[in-house]
């Protein structure tokens, strides 16, 4: 043996192996690799199911108990408030009926008794009303001798009257609550007759303090929810009488009160929820089984799953004895050969290192795969200040472009997919840019993977009318700037027929800026609207007799819908300005502006027309003229509305905004109505239309929403179809009609250029250091103060850069004085304001 061969270690690592003991290497580590792979595999689909399983019975032995406990919780709370108000209506039912069975209250209605004379039941009404505890107003009533009387202290109205006739008839007649000068009462009639089966000789009214069962109701653990007292009369929404508490963190549940027509209401807080609380110990518990059983079974099937793998693979590798025989004679024959029984890496640490580094995390070399990093956007790309109070709107290519429209239709498709809607219908105007927005904004929609249902060129209320009318959706958005000039667009959404305001329409430009999109492709799908929409009116409204009407649709898009409907109605219709003209060459499509109104009011005196109507450039609001000239501003027009709506509808809310005139709520009390001042704009003022369950509402934009027959939105083609029927049934001229309702010294709304930026902060100093004598003043919308002869108002324009005032008053003196006093503290708040605010209509 040489030198060199001495030098050699015998155990040397390096050394190369037998073929037989390379193939008992590599068997070896093909057997690892497998049952890792195996294990792997396994243990992830036992995570899944896991995962499954636990969900599964997390909501079943979890989430719906802790739902029911809630439920039965909830329902306990309303039925023990609605049994406590029963047991005092109960008391006070029978005070009531006792009184209407005292013989000498059915005697004094005996007409055959000379003695019996107003003067005495006059009399005897004092006597028993000081007798009777809580009556504020005790009456007798002769059969057929009621009438409205809505200037007493105590009125009769409409309500009144048909809960008089009813009792006269022996037909049920339940107390019902009225709000006279913001305090309730109870008002009770009984019919008067000496027995059972005799005839009515009348009725006795009896009205009682409301407050100490208003007190009782709101006498309730406020933290555990909301209470609502409700009012429900048949076929008409709920009046809300008192609200107190709040909850929105589950289902309602009411109780009607037997013995009247009040319904308890109860929504619970978070503070009820959890004392619905179900423990999860017997979930933690049948979970923890399962997964240990699940990963004793993966171990046991990795086992059989290995075998059955390496099954052929076995039939051809050698035992460990084989290797160890094979080894033995390598050693023996050449000592330069390494036994691989004595490596210092055993096998399983070799198979790990070869093959699994990257598996487990250690191999350190390499690159790392990553997801692309998206494109930050620019907030000044996205205008804070277009995301107005209730749409989006702004000048087009300095605010409005149509790759932020783009953003719009990502955010709009985002946020209608995570209301669980599908499709969203989109609709557009007739300005000469709309059509390149909307494909934009289409192009974003579908990216969200939200459907598009397009239904081309219509008016704003045929996309609020589609979002009701169609099976799929109840989302659209409509691209369009309203009234404003031609330079201006923009967009109006509604989501699950919800018209977006205020908060949500802010927090489209947090999701576009912070790109919280939804991912997919969605599908454009054509249809028409029109047929529909026309075909629907035409169904509801019926015209006494035919009308001659000047349309002026002002080259905008209700062109192409309101002269067709008229049509359809038996109207003589004379179109002016319908054709579609984007850049409204003949005037701005805002009818609430005089001089815009100009070339109707000629064109009505000219063909000798029954009445003319006005749009706006998307149809949503209307204003009318009359043969003599007048301008029928909307705040008159919601008068005969409501009028016409309370007369069947006795004692339902009409909802009207801060720029309305003061006569309005006049004339909404004495026909029965229940007046509700609120913000403007179509959004809020569609929002308390939902909250309030008012029939009727209206702004002096010429908003009119009715709920009446109608979807609650502001639509101006079907107020004016509803404005025809009403007319058409009276054989009165329309001069006549308006000339009823009251009307006193006022301006149009004046407009002060302000920046975007400024006009809100103005508003709220205006606020604070305003000095307004002893005006009454009211804030839910800029700053209105009321004095005893008339108001003035001033507010943010939310569609423009301006601030808009609006002034009323009993005589043209007071109006100047009340204008001076606003003219002196707007100076106060920046004296740069240049104005004239003295112009009257």
């Amino acid at each position: 043996m040489s030198p060199q061969d001495l030098s050699k270690p015998k155990n040397d690592a390096t050394a190369p192996l037998s073929r037989s003991a390379q193939r008992a290497l590599d068997a070896a580590k093909r057997k690892a690799a497998v049952q890792q792979k195996i294990l792997l595999i396994l243990l992830g689909v036992a995570l899944v199911l896991n995962a499954i399983i636990g969900y599964v019975l997390y909501q079943y032995l979890i989430v719906k108990k802790q739902q029911e406990n809630l439920l039965v919780l909830t329902q306990t709370n309303v039925d023990e408030r609605s049994k406590l108000l029963a047991h005092y209506l109960q008391d006070q039912t029978q005070l009531v009926d006792k009184l209407a069975a005292e013989p000498e209250l059915i005697a004094s209605l005996d007409f055959t008794n000379v003695e019996n004379t107003p003067e005495t039941r006059e009399q005897l009404e004092n006597k028993w009303q000081t007798q009777t505890a809580g009556a504020l107003k005790l009456r007798l009533i002769p059969l057929g001798s009621a009438e409205l009387d809505r200037e007493a202290e105590f009125p009769i109205r409409y309500a009144e009257l048909d809960l008089i006739q009813r009792a006269e008839k022996r037909q049920p007649a339940l107390p019902e609550l009225v709000e006279i000068k913001g305090r309730w009462m109870f008002n009770w009639v009984r019919p008067l007759a000496s027995t059972d089966k005799s005839e009515v000789a009348g009725t006795l009214m009896v009205t009682t303090d409301a407050t100490e069962i208003i007190k009782l109701f709101g006498n309730a653990e406020l933290n555990l929810g909301e209470y609502v007292l409700l009012q429900q009369f048949k076929d008409s929404p709920p009046q809300i009488v008192q609200k107190v508490g709040s909850g929105n963190a589950g289902e309602s549940q009411q109780s009607e009160i037997s013995g009247s027509h009040l319904v308890v209401k109860f929504t619970p807080s978070a503070e009820m929820v959890k004392l619905a609380e179900e423990l999860p110990a017997f979930w933690l518990m049948i979970t923890s089984l399962i997964v240990a059983g699940s990963l004793a079974l993966v171990w046991f099937l990795s086992k059989i799953l290995v075998r059955f793998e390496l099954g052929e693979q076995n039939n051809i590798t050698p035992s460990v004895a084989e290797v160890v025989k094979t080894s033995k004679e390598s050693v023996n024959a050449d000592d330069a050969m390494t036994n691989p029984m004595f490596q210092k890496q055993d096998i399983l640490d070799i198979a790990v290192i070869d093959e699994d580094e990257n598996i487990l995390g250690l191999q350190t070399s390499g690159k790392k795969t990553s997801a692309p990093a998206r494109n930050k956007i620019n907030e000044e790309d996205v205008p804070a200040e277009i995301f107005r109070s209730y749409d989006i709107r702004g000048l087009i290519g300095e605010q409005i472009t149509p790759e932020l429209a783009q953003l719009i239709g990502q955010a709009v498709g985002s946020e209608a997919i995570d209301q669980g809607e599908q499709a969203i219908v989109v609709a557009r105007d007739g300005r000469t840019h709309s059509e390149s927005l909307t494909q934009a904004l289409i192009r974003g929609i579908l990216r969200s993977g939200c459907n598009v249902i397009n239904i081309g060129v219509v008016p704003t209320p045929l996309m609020y009318f589609s979002t009701f009318h169609f099976d799929d959706t109840s989302s659209g958005v409509m691209v369009t700037a309203s009234h404003n000039p031609k330079e201006y667009n923009g967009f109006k959404v509604v989501i699950n027929n919800r018209a977006l305001a205020d908060d949500a329409v802010v927090d489209l430009r947090s999701r576009i800026i912070s790109q919280r999109f939804q991912q997919g492709l969605g599908e454009e799908i054509p249809r028409t609207i029109i047929p529909d929409y026309i075909d629907r009116i035409f169904s509801d409204v019926a015209l006494a007799s035919n009308v001659t009407i000047v349309v002026d649709a002002g080259n905008a898009v209700t062109g192409v819908v309101a002269p067709q409907l008229f049509e359809e109605l038996g109207c003589d219709v004379i179109p002016l300005f319908c054709d579609l003209d984007g850049e409204f060459p003949n005037h701005d499509p805002d009818p609430t502006i005089e001089k815009n109104l100009q070339a109707l009011i000629e064109k009505v005196q000219e063909s000798n027309a029954d009445i003319g109507v006005a749009f706006d450039g998307d149809g949503d609001r209307l204003v009318v003229v009359t043969p003599k000239g007048d301008i029928i501003w909307p705040d008159r027009l919601l008068m005969l509305f409501a009028k016409d709506v309370l007369s069947r509808n006795p004692g339902a809310d009409v909802l009207f905004d801060v720029k309305c005139s003061r006569q309005l709520n006049q004339v909404i009390s004495s026909y029965g109505g229940r007046p509700i001042m609120w913000k403007t704009g179509h959004s809020p003022m569609k929002a308390k239309m939902e909250e309030t369950q008012a029939l009727i509402g209206g702004e002096y934009s010429g908003h009119i929403f009715i709920k009446d027959r109608w979807y609650g939105f502001d639509d101006g083609i079907y107020a004016m179809a509803r404005l025809l029927e009403i007319i058409t049934l009276r054989d009165q001229k329309i001069d006549d009609i308006f000339s009823a309702f009251p009307q006193l010294h006022s301006t149009p709304e004046i407009k002060i250029n302000v920046a975007d930026a400024e006009k809100f902060r103005l508003i709220d100093k205006l606020g604070e250091i305003g000095e307004f004598a002893n005006g009454n003043i009211t804030t839910i919308d800029g700053v209105r103060v009321d004095y005893t002869k008339g108001w003035g108002l001033v507010r943010a324009s939310n569609t423009s850069p301006a601030l808009t005032l609006r002034f009323e008053a009993e005589s043209q003196d007071a109006l100047e004085k009340i204008q001076n006093i606003f003219k002196r503290e707007l100076l106060k708040v920046d004296n740069r304001l240049t104005f004239n605010i003295n112009s009257q209509d």
